[in-house]
This record gives structure tokens, C-alpha cells and sequence, in this order.
């Protein structure tokens, strides 16, 4: 009976279907909005790293990689001091990697880790997902605290830039 229950096990096992999907950089964007009272401003970055794993279809993981410098206002000055701000030659990467996801039609909501300038902090995210000939995308805002990450927010005529930046993604795996 246990070798039965084995060879059941390892059946379902290996009928479940598993497939790892990457990031395909050439149509993915991660960007940002940041704020002062004088202007505002959004950089991009559309060289990211990534996959997800689906079990039947379900995503059951999620790994993001984007690197500060990837990041671009199409400012180079802006661009310049925000790698300077951000400490980019000494932590380049911002990461994401999930650690629960419950899917509910063509929504996610995904609890995880992001790592940014050196501080790793808890985040739950809700997304929209839409999957087309084998394709899936993920859309969504969030908003993060650079206090939060220990991010010494620059000045300009005795302001500084708000705390809060939002976060918009749009991944596309395949």
C-alpha cells in the first residue's frame, strides 16, 4: 500500500505542469513618479530580469531584478544625481521576490520582499494579470517610502522631494 501511495504521489507529481517564464525586457517597464512642489519628474527602466513559475497555470512565484542605473528620465542631470542619491555603485540592484500569491480570476495579490538601497522590506502588492497564447502580464501602481529605505531624499530651494514614490510595473513573461 505505501509503494502505492508513493507512485501516486510522484504521478500527480509529475502531471502537474510546471513552467518557468521570463521577463521579456524588449516590452516590460518598470517606472517611477517622484514629486516636489517645483516639478515632477518619472524615470524607466526597460531592462529588467525576471521569472515566474506557474504550477497549472497558477503563479506560484515571482523574482524581479532591476538596476538603479537602468533607470532613466531622459534628464542626464536628474539621472546622475539620483545614482548619486542612491548609493548605485554600492547597491545596484533592487530585487522582488515573493513569498505568497492567491490569485482570484484576473487579479493577484502578492505578498513579498523588496530590496532597495541596501534595506529589505515587506510589501503586499495587487496586481493585474491577463494571460494570452502563453503569455503573462502583470500590471499595477504601488507606492514606496524612501524613508522607509533609509534614502536621504535631496533638497531643492530648501524643499525636499516627497517621501512617497509610485512604483508602476508592467511585465510581460514568456
Amino acid at each position: 500500500m505505501r509503494k502505492l501511495t508513493l507512485i501516486f504521489i510522484l504521478f500527480t507529481n509529475i502531471l502537474s505542469s510546471q513552467e518557468i517564464l521570463r521577463i521579456d525586457n524588449s516590452v516590460s517597464s518598470i517606472s517611477y513618479s517622484g514629486r516636489h512642489f517645483l516639478h515632477n519628474w518619472d524615470a524607466t527602466n526597460e531592462n529588467i530580469s525576471g521569472l515566474i513559475e506557474l504550477n497549472d497555470n497558477q503563479i506560484s512565484k515571482i523574482g524581479v531584478l532591476a538596476k538603479v542605473i537602468d533607470f532613466k528620465s531622459g534628464n542626464s542631470s536628474l539621472d546622475s544625481n539620483s545614482l548619486r542619491v542612491l548609493d548605485a555603485l554600492k547597491i545596484p540592484n533592487i530585487i522582488f521576490r515573493s513569498t505568497e500569491i492567491v490569485e482570484t480570476s484576473d487579479i493577484i495579490s502578492v505578498s513579498g520582499a523588496i530590496s532597495f538601497h541596501g534595506i529589505e522590506k515587506d510589501i503586499y502588492l495587487v496586481l493585474d494579470k491577463t494571460i494570452n497564447n502563453d503569455i503573462v502580464s502583470l500590471n499595477g501602481k504601488f507606492i514606496i517610502k524612501l524613508s522607509d529605505f533609509n534614502v536621504k531624499r535631496p533638497s531643492l530651494l530648501l524643499q525636499k522631494i516627497n517621501d512617497e514614490i509610485e512604483v508602476q510595473i508592467n511585465l510581460i513573461f514568456n
